[in-house]
């Protein structure tokens, strides 16, 4: 299927390549948004030859560029040839825009000064997962720009190429796939309105591995490589790298890098046990009845099986707590992030990950007070009462690790069912009740008993 495409693509290699926009103001200074359908002012030029004297040795001359008219059909032909991978109506008429990569990066930071996709570092810290970092930092635009050579836009639903860089390879023609496949997406299924399952980070999660992984799965098909893990891995690792925020101190940080990459990587996976078992017809029927948690993606027969997502229950802490107290999440946080919290504190990684398998459905609040000060409440269900006590072993070895210094061993005060830690860095609660387990985290030993005996 590449081959049939090899001699359009080149020939937009080489008008991506020649046609730059004037440059930008200096990033210090970011210029104006961009309007979705704003196109940089583009010049061409074309290769003049003499012919008054003929050469005896004639040399090659560089073909004309395309004009933008030209480029936009090229991009057309893609793009029907992918509609017929991905077997969805092509696209009509798909804008399309040139940014040089400075552009691009500032366009990068003005969706994130809208966005502020940093202000999830707070939850990750408060997890462990990440190290607290203050002042969070922006997310790293220049090297998110770097790794970008194609973007689609769903405000204005045209494609950004990105202009003035050397020659093609194939990793541009297939990153302009991934583009194209996402227009497909949105035409198709209308992604600006397709809402998640539940209003919770976990189903949002499971939403967004559906749509990336099956951008990811129509790209490995339309290379020839959806039989290849390590390519289809390096093709999610390629969609990540260009489309979600990275920053600079967490590049090479795990734990953060499996969440980024998580509907990349996990999400093709997912699609892929879809497309195995029905084609696209099924993956087609997924965006109708979306996955609602990250279980369901780490575990593609759950969704087939329709697991549904336990509510669990959590009183109003603000009394308990008292003035002063601001709850600033209420959600569901799932098996990805529960696997990593566990992962951030065992030595043992696959251990981690069994102990948070059999996830059934949780309810997260995080608190905070006016000095910083942090409190956690966590209730977990599970599909078995066996699951909840693997769980509730595995925690018991975590809870002393995920502070510094570690937490002590005490008894528990007020007759509290549950075990207890307590030392400098705060207090932690553990109990089981059947099937839920309940985690309070927080500064001392009192407020985390007042919490843990306000809940059931």
């Amino acid at each position: 299927m590449a081959v049939a495409v090899i001699g359009v693509f080149a020939l937009l290699a080489y008008s991506v390549l020649t046609m730059r926009p004037a440059p930008p103001p200096p990033l210090a200074t970011p210029s104006p948004a961009l309007s979705p359908l704003e196109t940089p002012a583009v010049t061409t030029t074309v290769a003049i030859t003499s012919t008054s004297t003929p050469s005896p040795s004639p040399t090659a001359t560089r073909p004309a560029p395309l004009s933008p008219i030209q480029s936009a059909r090229a991009v057309q032909e893609v793009g029907r040839i992918v509609a017929g991978v991905r077997q969805l109506p092509p696209v009509e008429q798909i804008p399309v825009s040139f940014l040089t990569e400075h552009e691009t990066a500032v366009l990068l930071l003005q969706r994130y000064q809208t966005e502020q996709p940093q202000r999830e570092l707070n939850l990750y810290a408060a997890l462990g997962l990440v190290p607290p970092l203050e002042p969070l930092p922006l997310p790293d635009v220049a090297a998110q720009a770097a790794h970008l050579s194609s973007l689609y836009v769903a405000d204005g639903q045209q494609v950004l190429l990105v202009a003035g860089r050397g020659p093609a390879t194939a990793e541009d023609e297939r990153a302009l796939v991934y583009a194209l496949a996402h227009a497909l997406q949105d035409r198709a299924f209308e992604l600006t309105d397709l809402p998640p399952c539940q209003q919770t980070t976990d189903a949002a999660l499971a939403l967004q591995a559906l749509v990336e992984g099956d951008a990811v799965l129509s790209t490995a098909l339309y290379a020839g490589v959806s039989g290849d893990a390590q390519a289809v891995d390096e093709l999610a690792q390629m969609a990540a790298d260009a489309l979600a925020p990275n920053y600079a101190p967490l590049a090479d940080h795990p734990a953060f890098q499996r969440l980024r990459l998580f509907p990349y990587r996990d999400g093709v996976q997912f699609v892929t046990a879809l497309y195995d078992q029905g084609g696209w017809a099924a993956v087609d029927r997924a965006y109708a009845l979306p996955p609602c948690s990250s279980e369901q993606v780490l575990h593609p027969e759950r969704y087939v099986q329709g697991a549904p997502v336990q509510s669990v229950a959590m009183p109003d802490l603000g009394a308990t707590l008292g003035a002063g107290w601001l709850r600033v999440r209420h959600d569901t946080l799932g098996e990805l992030f529960l696997g990593l919290h566990l992962a951030a504190g065992l030595d043992d990684g696959a251990a981690a990950w069994a102990a948070a398998d059999g996830w059934a459905g949780d309810t997260f609040e995080l608190w905070q007070d006016a000095t910083g000060q942090s409190v956690i409440a966590w209730r977990i269900a599970w599909d078995e009462r066996d699951g909840a006590v693997a769980f509730e072993q595995a925690y018991g070895l975590v809870v002393p690790r995920l502070r510094t210094p570690p937490l002590i061993a005490v008894d528990a005060p007020f007759d509290l069912p549950g075990r207890f830690w307590q030392g400098p860095a705060g207090a932690a609660y553990l109990s089981r009740a059947g099937r839920v387990v309940t985690v309070v985290w927080g500064p001392d030993r009192q407020t985390v008993a007042s919490i843990a005996q306000a809940l059931p």
